[in-house]
């Protein structure tokens, strides 16, 4: 198996492996919230690029609620934003929804047309890694960024997603951009919470006052949730990795 990570979006294109299999790391917050929603009860969500394809999708599916992000606050007019705080049972159980964000709902919409794709967080990365190692064939993590650029939550993430898989396979190749996120998450893993507040995109959200969802997104291996992607639509697929975490917040 051989596994590694696609630091920023832009890179993915020229890549010359085709692995069948990735995993998109969003950490603040798409990536954060999706797992969230499943955990609490969702049933399907289908990602949007855009604020207009997620209104276009509602009229498709007008009992799907409307959730998602510009400038890491609210659309006006939706029902949700992309605050794992937001994604509570009472809102979420037994329904559909519609999700655009800056980031990660369109990595998703580059990377999934002919793979598998798995949503990684910090919350769930050792789910992750067993989902990655049950599958056993070559694989790849991508990093959302922030706006198109480099995001240090994201490839700490994706480091501690192949220290884990690491750990249950040890005859693991590794790309240069998975070693160099091992190194990261090795370094960063003692203070998750700080990285995530001292990144780019985590001083943002902390300055328009949603800094709480930080502490949400920071705790690593809370829930063995790991919503798959096939078809232009997300559900727990599987089911759970087998890793039994306890709850999620919020």
């Amino acid at each position: 198996m051989h596994l590694d990570v696609v630091l920023v979006p832009c890179e993915f294109g020229g890549r010359s492996r085709l692995e069948p299999t990735a995993v998109v790391v969003d950490v603040i917050r798409a990536s954060s919230s999706i797992v969230t929603a499943f955990e609490h009860g969702c049933r399907t969500i289908l990602p949007a690029e855009s604020a207009d394809e997620a209104r276009a999708l509602k009229a498709e599916h007008p009992d799907a609620l409307l959730c998602g992000e510009r400038k890491g606050k609210r659309i006006e007019g939706f029902a949700l934003g992309n605050s794992p705080r937001e994604f509570t049972h009472e809102a979420v159980a037994g329904k559909d929804l519609i999700l655009a964000t800056s980031n990660g709902t369109r990595t998703l919409r580059a990377v999934s047309p002919g793979r598998r794709v798995a949503i990684g967080a910090l919350m769930n990365r050792a789910a992750v890694a067993a989902w990655l190692c049950d599958r056993a064939g070559d694989a790849f993590l991508i990093c959302s960024g922030y706006e198109g650029i480099f995001s240090l939550e994201d490839a700490v993430c994706a480091g501690g997603v192949v220290e884990a898989a690491v750990a249950r396979d040890s005859a693991m190749a590794l790309g240069d951009g998975a070693r160099a996120c091992r190194i990261l998450w090795r370094e960063f893993s003692g203070d998750l919470l700080r990285v995530l507040r001292e990144s780019a995109w985590g001083r943002y959200i902390v300055a328009i006052g949603l800094g709480a969802d930080l502490e949400i997104c920071a705790r690593p291996d809370v829930t063995d949730v790991v919503p798959t992607m096939e078809g232009g639509r997300i559900t727990l697929g599987e089911g759970r990795a087998g890793y039994p975490r306890g709850g999620v917040g919020g």
